[in-house]
């Protein structure tokens, strides 16, 4: 049994005639009269019964109509409802994003975007890993994430350098890397130092490679100032996150001299339909689009 039959079937037992369901449908009464006569093979029944020209609907045929009305609506809500799902989704923009300076104006690009359009922003923090997957799948609909050969080599999306991203470390006042110019990594091999936030997993490994101990992490910066304080180590931290000035205590030395760096995209699909897409691109270049690392 198929779902042309049953529609085929509807319209006939309808008008009781041919002809005119055969209009309705705009298809060949030959071919209704064949998709009937197959219906009523599989199901063992008579459906009409023919009087020349004329045909009338059977006891069995009224308790075919009944329930093959019964099914074709429910496809037809059943279509109704994803087509719905897809409008609602069509004014749904999911941008995934890695932890970066990012964090720190999606609210204010949400804010200026939904201020000037029906659609809505859905913010997704991701792991690197999962940015490509996502959006392959259309599991988001645009990334902010480090710029990488592996996304450049997919034809099916855009890839557009936003800032350059740098950081910076703390380090307690009386030691002597305060007093260098542009100090370079290798002056940190034998101090104890720690990330203020989990760095991103490229910058981590750089760092990795010439710091003896471990890195340890934390996530709190009364953390952070008091190990400056006590002077039992340095924390290295992005650029944006800023701890409380205390020149008696710790100084800031900036790593934008060294391989300490990483360059923000924005990654989207070349198909993407998505409600008032290219005024949230203009929005994302007005906002982000920079060459230098923001503070």
């Amino acid at each position: 049994m198929e779902i042309k039959q049953l529609k085929y079937f509807i319209e006939v037992a309808k008008r009781e005639h041919l002809s005119d369901a055969a209009l309705e449908l705009n298809i060949a009464q030959s071919a209704i009269s064949r998709q009937i006569t197959l219906l009523e093979k599989e199901l063992q029944v008579t459906l009409f019964n023919r009087e020349g020209r004329n045909i009338h609907i059977t006891e069995e045929g009224k308790q075919l109509f009944s329930e093959a009305t019964k099914i074709i609506d429910q496809l037809d809500n059943t279509v109704r409802l994803f087509h719905n799902q897809s409008e609602t989704d069509h004014y749904i923009i999911r941008i995934g994003y890695v932890e970066s300076y990012i964090t720190q104006v999606i609210t204010l690009l949400m804010q200026s975007f939904e201020n000037e359009s029906e659609a809505i922003i859905q913010p997704i923090l991701m792991e690197e890993e999962a940015i490509l997957p996502a959006l392959l799948t259309d599991k988001i609909d645009i990334a902010f994430t480090d710029m990488s050969e592996e996304l450049k080599q997919h034809r099916a999306l855009k890839v557009s350098p936003l800032f350059e991203e740098n950081f910076h470390i703390y380090v307690p006042k009386n030691d002597p890397i305060t007093l260098a110019t542009n100090p370079p990594l290798v002056q940190l091999s034998n101090k104890s130092i720690y990330e203020l936030y989990p760095l991103p997993p490229r910058i981590k490994q750089t760092l990795t490679k010439t710091i003896k101990s471990p890195i340890r992490t934390i996530t709190h910066p009364q953390i952070a100032q008091y190990i400056l304080t006590k002077e039992r180590g340095f924390i290295v931290t992005s650029s944006y996150h800023l701890l409380t000035k205390n020149p008696q205590k710790w100084l800031e030395v900036s790593l934008e001299h060294t391989e300490l760096k990483r360059t923000i995209c924005q990654v989207f699909r070349l198909d993407n339909q998505k409600h008032d897409f290219p005024l949230l691109l203009g929005m994302i270049d007005k906002l982000l689009s920079r060459s230098a690392t923001y503070h």
